[in-house]
Order: C-alpha cells, then structure tokens, then sequence
C-alpha cells in the first residue's frame, strides 16, 4: 500500500517537473517573441521619428526654393530694368562722343588756295579738315560711335599772321585772312577759328589748357594734336606717350623734341588741309630787311655769331653753363655778367627797351634768345626759333625784356652768366599771388662778376 502511494508521488513529480519544462520552454517563446516585438516597434518608432524630421526639412527646403524663385524674379526684374536704362544711357552717351583737333593756327598754316577763297576757302578747309579727321579716327578707332562729331579749335595771333599772310604775297590784303575765318567758323556750329591775341604764347597757352581739359573728359573718344613746329608741345604731350587716343598730325616738319616723341603716338598727316611748310614773313629790324625761309637756318657770315655756333651745343645742367663756349666770342657788355645785390641775391642788370609796340612785334616772330642775345644756339639747325634776320643794337635789347618776362627756375640764387630770363617781376602792379617771380628785391647792384 505504501509502495503504491510512494509510486504514484513519483509519478506525479515527473509530470509536474515534464509539465514545468514545458511550460518553461513556452515562456521562454513568449518572451523571446515579445524582445522580438518590442525591438522590432523601438526601429520601426526611430524610423517613423527620421522620417519625420526628413519631411519637416524638405518642406523648409521647399519654403527656401519657394523664396529663390521669388528673389530671382524680383533680381531678373530689377536687372532688366538696369539693363534697358544702361542701353538708354549708353545710347545719349553715344550721342555725346566727339573727337577734338586742336591746331596751332601760327605754326599750322592752311593751304594757300583756302586762304585766298575767303569765306568759300574758309568753307572748304572745314570741310576738308573735317573729313581728313573722320577718316582719320575711322581708322585708329574702329570701335568709335559711328555718330560722333568733331571739335575743331584754331587757335592763332590773327593779326601777325594775317600781316605774314600778306608779307608772303599769299593775299593782296589782310582782311582776306578775316574773310577765310568767317566761312570756317560758319561751315559748322563746332569749327572755331579763335583770335588767341597778340602775345609770344597766347595760342600755346589756349591749346595747351583744352588738351588737358578734353584728355579727362570721359566723352572725348580721340585728340588730333595739330602743332608740329612747336617744340614747346612736347612738354605738354610728354607726360601722356604711348596713348592710343592721341594723334600727332605733321605739316611743317616735327620739331626736334615732338620729332623724338612722335613715334610714341598715332602720327598722321592731312596734306590736302594744310601746308608742308611753314610760313615766314619779311621782317625789318635794325635798318635790315629780310625774308626768313622755311627751312633750317643757314649759316650767316662770320662774324660774332658764326664762330660762337661752333662751340660745342650746352649742357642743359645749368651748372655746367657758368663758362661761355669755348671759342665764342664774348663781348664786353652787361648782358654777359652776374649782378647781385648786398644780400648776394641775383638781381637783373637795368635796361632801357624802345617802345612797347616794338616789344609785341618781337614777340609775335618767336627769335631765338640764345642766337640773338648770347650768339650762339645750343640747337643748332634743329632749332625751330628765328635766326635771320640778325638782330642788332637796340632791338636785341628789346628781345632781352622779352626773354625776362620768363621766370628763371633758381630765381635769386642763378650765378649762370648766360641766364636770359628774368629774377625778379618786372610788372609793377603785380600782388604776387601765383606769380611765379620772387617779389621784394633789392635791386642795388653791388657786385658783378
């Protein structure tokens, strides 16, 4: 009986443990199924969470884009409208391009034929004047406006060369100069034949303030320069070598110092405008009549001047100028001595000129200061100043008043004996302001040397 009850717990333990296993095993699936579950909804929320986050910035990118296509818009718009106002601007611009010519009426002198017509010949050199120059910048400058017009300025001493005009026998009367500049100014309203007066350098001076003026002004597509028998210019185009918006034109052959400049622009000529040659008048000083020529000056007979052009040309360094040439000829004369005053300032030896009317007929035919003054020129045949006929007496004192009204660059402290301009300001009314002269000189003499 006890067997069969000890039997039966047995029994009853290995169902109750065969049970427990399979429960175990059961409840290990379940949970295993449920760590499955749960990892798998743990992705599946991080996913839902990424996507999320990819939508909320595509639809930011899409706000952005939205806000690109809107400012592009407004850009285009704004950009148009800058575009169409640049052409409209670019367009009265081009109306405003013009190309200046700038003659030196005294040095470039017209065809004779021109100037014979009278108003019809001042007509036709206008017009010729004005084609030589289309024809010109249509070349140098292909990309210029095909609606640009030209200035032309002419500047001269109307009276000496309406006077060397008629000396030349070019006309029977100086007014026919005037009839001529009345037809060129009224061919066109932008041909201006300007009267510059009657002094040394009044034309230089007009033409020389316009190129400077003209060369800034973003309008002027091109300067035609026309003054080659003034080596003064160079010093005025000096500065602007190599630029392509500036033509040299020839007519008298270039000046020594334009000669050597000229390769450096667009050089040209209008042969069918002007004359090849200079003109000279016939000229009376000191009893002596003569008739100056185009060409170089030739050689005088000996005498002072002759053996003092023999010397070897001056250095331009001042310093080395405090000796006369050797074998010139230096005659004793107040002209070749340094004066200065109890300060040891340099003061200019008194002179007695003839007549006011006499110093502006000297001034108007540009002699050479060094030729006629000191007897010699440093520049010898390349000289472009007046040599013949020789001055004299009385009037190469007039020419030494004239030489003074040109400030000397060491003022006060020049000890150069061969120094012709002037120390101190000859113009009693002078307040000094940009006067270029020193003022308040001691003009005793105390030394000479």
């Amino acid at each position: 009986m006890v067997d069969t009850a000890e039997a039966s717990a047995m029994l009853d333990l290995t169902e109750l443990r065969r049970r427990y296993e399979a429960v175990r095993v059961t409840e290990d699936k379940k949970n295993k199924i449920i760590e499955a579950c749960f990892a798998y909804n743990v992705a599946d929320l991080e996913l839902l969470s990424h996507v999320q986050s990819l939508e909320t910035d595509l639809q930011y990118e899409k706000n952005e884009y939205q806000d690109q296509k809107k400012l592009v818009r407004v850009y285009r718009e704004e950009a148009e409208k800058c575009q169409v106002k640049l052409e409209e601007r670019s367009r009265r611009e081009a109306k405003l391009k013009f190309a200046l010519v700038l003659v030196d009426g005294d040095h470039m002198n017209f065809r004779d034929e021109f100037i014979q017509d009278g108003q019809k010949g001042g007509r036709c050199a206008a017009k010729a004047l004005i084609k030589a120059v289309q024809d010109h910048v249509r070349k140098v400058e292909p990309d210029a406006s095909p609606n640009i017009y030209y200035k032309i300025r002419v500047y001269a001493n109307v009276a000496g060369l309406a006077d060397t005009y008629y000396d030349t026998s070019v006309v029977s009367s100086q007014s026919v100069l005037r009839s001529f500049i009345q037809g060129f100014n009224t061919e066109d309203t932008l041909c201006d034949f300007v009267d510059a007066g009657s002094g040394k350098e009044c034309s230089d001076v007009k033409i020389r303030a316009l190129f400077e003026h003209y060369l800034l002004d973003v309008h002027c597509e091109h300067i035609i320069f026309c003054g080659s028998g003034d080596n003064g210019y160079a010093r005025v185009l000096g500065p602007h070598r190599g630029s392509e918006h500036i033509s040299l034109v020839e007519g008298p052959p270039f000046a020594r110092e334009l000669r050597d400049l000229a390769s450096d622009f667009e050089t040209t000529s209008f042969p069918e405008v002007f004359r090849s040659k200079k003109l000279f008048r016939k000229v009376s000083f000191g009893g002596t009549t003569a008739t100056t020529t185009p060409t170089p000056p030739r050689t005088p007979t000996p005498n002072y001047a002759s053996v003092a052009r023999k010397s070897p040309p001056l250095s331009s360094d001042s310093s080395q100028m405090t000796n006369p040439p050797t074998g010139s000829l230096i005659p004793s004369s107040p002209k070749f001595v340094v004066c200065k005053n109890a300060n040891g300032q340099r003061v200019d030896s008194p002179l007695q000129f003839s007549t006011k009317g006499k110093l502006e007929v000297l001034k108007q035919h540009k002699f050479c200061n060094q030729f006629h003054i000191l007897g010699y020129c440093s520049w010898g045949d390349t000289c472009t100043h007046k040599h013949e006929p020789r001055l004299v007496e009385q009037d190469v004192v007039d020419l030494m008043s004239i030489a003074r009204l040109s400030a000397c660059p060491k003022g006060l402290q020049c000890d150069d004996w061969s120094c012709v301009n002037g120390h101190r300001c000859p113009h009693r009314s002078c307040v000094g302001r940009g006067c270029k002269f020193p003022h308040g000189v001691d003009t005793k003499i105390v030394t000479q040397t």
